[in-house]
C-alpha cells in the first residue's frame, strides 16, 4: 500500500484561504457586474482545485445561495419598482420543480456530456459577453411574436427548462432569465434582474437540498466559501454603481472563452481523466482533511 504523506497545518490553511478569496471575488463580481457566479465557480473548481464536474458543481449551486439572496433583498429595498408577483408566480414554480427533476437526472448523468454542455455554454456566454454574438439575443428575437401570443405557456416551460438546465451545469442561468424577460417580455433591466436573483435563491436552495441527499455535496467546501460569498455579495451589490462594469465584463468574457477553449480541448484528448496537477495537488489536500 503506497504512504500518504499526511497534510500539512499550513498546508490546509492555504486551502481555504484560496477557496475564501474565492467566494468573495465571484460573489462581489456576480453581484456587483452582473455575471454569472455559477460559471466562474464550477470553472474555477475543476481548473484551480480538480474537482469532479458533479462536485463543482453541486457546490457551486449551494454557493449562490447566499449570493442570490443578498442581490435580491438588496434591490427589492432599493429599486421603486414592486415586482410583479403573476410573473415570479408562474416562472419561480416551474423552475424549482425542474430543479427537483433535474437533480434526480444530474445523479445519473454522465460527467462527460454534462462537461461537454457547460463548455458550450461557458463559449456561448463568453461571445455574448465579448459582445462578439448574442445567441441569446438572436434566438428570443426570433421567437418574440410566437412567445409573446402565449406567454403563460411558454415562461412556465422555459422555467422549467431553465432550473433543469441549472441543476445540470451548476449555474444560476441568470445570463438566460435576463434577455428572456427583457426582450421577450418586455420588461426593464432591474425588473428582470429582480426576477432572476429570486429565481436563483428558491433554485438553487432546491437543488442544494436534492444534492445532499443524493450526497453529491461537497460540504466542506459549501462551509468554507459561503461567508466569504455573503460578505462579497453584499459588497459587490454596495459598490456596483461605481464599478467600471464594461471592462470587467470584457475580462470576465476573455477568462469565460479561455476556460471554454481549455474545457473542450480537454474533452478531445485521450487524458479526459487526469485533472490539472495543481487541481490534483489541491483535491489531494481537501480530500486529506475530509478523512481526519
Amino acid at each position: 500500500m503506497r504512504y500518504k504523506r499526511p497534510a500539512e497545518p499550513n498546508e490546509i490553511n492555504n486551502i481555504d484561504l484560496k477557496l475564501v478569496i474565492l467566494g468573495f471575488l465571484v460573489a462581489f463580481f456576480s453581484a456587483g457586474v452582473g455575471i454569472g457566479g455559477g460559471t466562474l465557480l464550477v470553472s474555477s473548481l475543476t481548473l484551480l482545485f480538480g474537482f469532479n464536474f458533479k462536485r463543482a458543481a453541486s457546490t457551486s449551486l449551494a454557493t449562490i445561495i447566499p449570493i442570490s439572496l443578498v442581490g435580491a433583498v438588496s434591490h427589492l429595498l432599493f429599486s421603486p419598482l414592486m415586482p410583479n408577483l403573476e410573473y415570479h408566480c408562474c416562472f419561480i414554480i416551474p423552475c424549482v420543480i425542474g430543479s427537483i427533476i433535474g437533480g434526480r437526472c444530474f445523479k445519473k448523468s454522465q460527467g462527460f456530456h454534462l462537461k461537454l454542455a457547460f463548455a458550450i455554454f461557458l463559449l456561448v456566454i463568453s461571445l455574448r459577453m465579448l459582445k462578439l454574438f448574442d445567441f441569446p439575443a438572436i434566438l428570443f428575437g426570433s421567437t418574440q411574436n410566437i412567445i409573446v401570443k402565449n406567454e403563460f405557456i411558454f415562461i412556465p416551460l422555459f422555467g422549467f427548462f431553465v432550473g433543469t438546465l441549472a441543476v445540470l451545469l451548476g449555474i444560476g442561468c441568470g445570463l438566460l432569465i435576463v434577455p428572456f424577460f427583457i426582450i421577450i417580455i418586455g420588461f426593464k433591466i432591474h425588473e428582470a434582474i429582480q426576477l432572476s436573483l429570486t429565481t436563483m435563491f428558491f433554485l438553487t436552495f432546491s437543488a442544494t437540498i436534492v444534492n445532499n441527499k443524493f450526497n453529491l455535496l461537497d460540504k466542506v467546501a459549501v462551509n468554507i466559501l459561503f461567508f466569504p460569498a455573503l460578505s462579497g455579495a453584499f459588497f459587490g451589490a454596495l459598490l456596483s454603481s461605481y464599478l467600471p462594469a464594461s471592462v470587467l465584463k470584457f475580462i470576465f468574457g476573455g477568462f469565460l472563452a479561455l476556460v471554454a477553449i481549455q474545457s473542450i480541448a480537454d474533452l478531445l484528448t485521450a487524458h479526459l481523466g487526469k485533472g490539472p496537477i495543481i487541481g490534483k495537488y489541491y483535491l489531494t489536500k481537501i480530500t486529506e482533511r475530509r478523512s481526519k
